[in-house]
This record gives C-alpha cells, sequence and structure tokens, in this order.
C-alpha cells in the first residue's frame, strides 16, 4: 500500500491534470489510484491483470484513462511490416480494449504507427527524444487516424500516447556535461554543473509547444469532430525531481511506487510548468549546445541505445 503523503500527491497530480501512470513489475500488484499503467516485459496473464484492473477507469473515463501499455519485440524495431503484425497478435492475445500497444519511435515505428491506427489498434510511441522525432509522431498519428476515418472505424476507441524516458535522457546528457574534455564546447571556462538535470524537461517543454501548434491545425479540428482524443504526452522512467518539473495539462507521468513515495517526501508541485515555457527551452538547449552538447546526436544515439538495451532484455511470454 502507499503512505498517504504518496497518495495524496497522487490526487495533487490528477488535479494539475496530469495522468499518475503506474510502472508495473512482473507479479506486482496494480495499486488503486493511478489512471494508467507501462508495463515493461511481462507474461500477457499479468498485462490482462493490469488492463482489467483498470478497466472501471477506462469505462467511466469514455477511454481517457485505464489504458495498460504493452511492447512489441524490439528486435523488429527497424521492420515495419513485421511490427504491425506482432502489435495484432499482442493485441488479439490481450483481448482487452484499454490495451496500447507500444513501439519504438524509430523510422520502421512511424510507419507501423501509421498502419496500426488505420487498423484501429491503439498505440503507444516509445523512445521520444527529439521535437523533431515528435513532429514526425505526430505526423504519422494524424495519417494514421485519417485513414482509420476514411475506413469507417470509430475514432472514439482509437488512442495514441507518446512518450519521452526523461531519466534516460537527462543521464545522458548529465555523463556527457561531466566528461573531463569536451572540444566541442564554444566555450570551455563554461561550468556544466549549471546545465545538470536541465536537458529533459527542456525536451519536454518544446513537446508540448508542438502537440499545441499541431492540435491548432485543420485536420485535427476534423478527427476531433469525429471523435478523436488528442495524443497522450507521457514521461517515462521519471526520477523524484520530474515529478514537479513536468506538470502540465493533459499529460501523464509513469513512475515506480518508489519514486513516488520519494517524491512526495522532498517535492512539491508549483503548478504548470510546461505551458508557454518553449522560449525558456530553447535558452536551456542554446545553453547545452554552448557546452558542446549537440542534442540531435543524444537523440539518435539515445535512439539505438535504448532499441538494444531493450532487445537484450526482450522475454515477452504467452
Amino acid at each position: 500500500m502507499l503512505r498517504q503523503p504518496a497518495i495524496g500527491l497522487l490526487k495533487r497530480l490528477a488535479a494539475e491534470g496530469v495522468s499518475p501512470w503506474m510502472t508495473v513489475a512482473d507479479g506486482e500488484e496494480f495499486i488503486p489510484g493511478f489512471h494508467g499503467a507501462v508495463a515493461p516485459v511481462l507474461a500477457l496473464e499479468t498485462v490482462r491483470r493490469a488492463c482489467d484492473a483498470l478497466g472501471n477507469a477506462f469505462v467511466e473515463s469514455g477511454g481517457r484513462q485505464g489504458r495498460v501499455s504493452v511492447p512489441v519485440d524490439p528486435w523488429l524495431g527497424h521492420d515495419a511490416e513485421s511490427m504491425v503484425s506482432a502489435a495484432r497478435s499482442v493485441h488479439g492475445d490481450v483481448g482487452r480494449p484499454n490495451l496500447l500497444i507500444r513501439i519504438p519511435a524509430t523510422g520502421a515505428g512511424l510507419a507501423a504507427l501509421e498502419e496500426c491506427l488505420s487498423l484501429g489498434i491503439s498505440v503507444h510511441a516509445d523512445l521520444i527524444f527529439s521535437a523533431e522525432r515528435y513532429e514526425e509522431v505526430l505526423g504519422a498519428y494524424l495519417a494514421g487516424m485519417e485513414r482509420a476515418l476514411s475506413r469507417g472505424l470509430w475514432l472514439r476507441r482509437i488512442a495514441v500516447v507518446t512518450s519521452v524516458p526523461v531519466g534516460v535522457l537527462d543521464a545522458e546528457v548529465n555523463s556527457r556535461l561531466a566528461a573531463p574534455a569536451n572540444p566541442g564546447s564554444a566555450n570551455p571556462g563554461v561550468t556544466a554543473a549549471g546545465a545538470r538535470d536541465t536537458a529533459a524537461v527542456a525536451v519536454a517543454r518544446q513537446l508540448y509547444r508542438v502537440r499545441e501548434q499541431r492540435l491548432g491545425g485543420e485536420w485535427w479540428r476534423v478527427l476531433r469532430v469525429a471523435g478523436a482524443a488528442p495524443p497522450g504526452l507521457l514521461w517515462t522512467e521519471v526520477r523524484p525531481r520530474h515529478v514537479s518539473s513536468l506538470v502540465g495539462w493533459n499529460t501523464a507521468q509513469a513512475v515506480t511506487r518508489g519514486v513516488l513515495e520519494a517524491a512526495a517526501a522532498a517535492e512539491q508541485l508549483r503548478g504548470d510548468t510546461l505551458l508557454n515555457a518553449h522560449a525558456e527551452a530553447r535558452r536551456a538547449l542554446d545553453a547545452l549546445d554552448g557546452l558542446g552538447i549537440r542534442m540531435a546526436d543524444v537523440a539518435r544515439e539515445l535512439e539505438a541505445a535504448e532499441l538494444d538495451r531493450l532487445r537484450r532484455s526482450w522475454t515477452l511470454r504467452p
């Protein structure tokens, strides 16, 4: 069971428009109070139990909450056709309407995302590390939902969640800042200490702004009238410091029980930190660039590294 401060933090996050999601470990029971779940590599029966535990929230919210994300085989991360086939298989094997199929947002993953949506399969696009990749994900989302609409599918039943592993992103940038020599720095005399733990929040603010702009377009208005829900923004691999730093309406945070308890003990929410914060994000990213941190390189290398890590741990069981 959660302690009272953690329960209170869950309620405050929800009041700020942040859906708290639980990162579910194999064999771990779902804890009431969370709005969704990210399943790493789990037995399908565990995924079914998580879906059932969130079934009431899913029904009562009209599908806005109560989703459970489960991955496809990451060894297929550069094969769009195989990812779609795997998504259809997992979707059928789990057999729950609140299931999300998690697909890495590689180049092939973008094509798989579009195709899955066109078939009416709800998708979670993962491993997004840059605003540029997020733009491409939103393009695939709009194209897939347009195709679903043309097929006569009920868009209200199709959900899309997009996620950034914020803890992974910060850890990678921090390690580069700590390197003893950085020949790419525009100003070697500038200290990197103040730039620590700034990358993930800056990228998150960029993505939030991109989503706002894209949802102001004509095609989104058409899809919304047809019942589509806006794509969710989910922060994964969350550390305690991120809980109060990544607060914005229609976002979500996937946390472990330990992270939530630590955040409740040490962090205080200070309201929305994402809306209209894109200029501040640009300054933070410019500062990193001045220290020799090329975020385009970070994003590209992290995508490959995280996909490799997921492959090495892949053991999804029937």
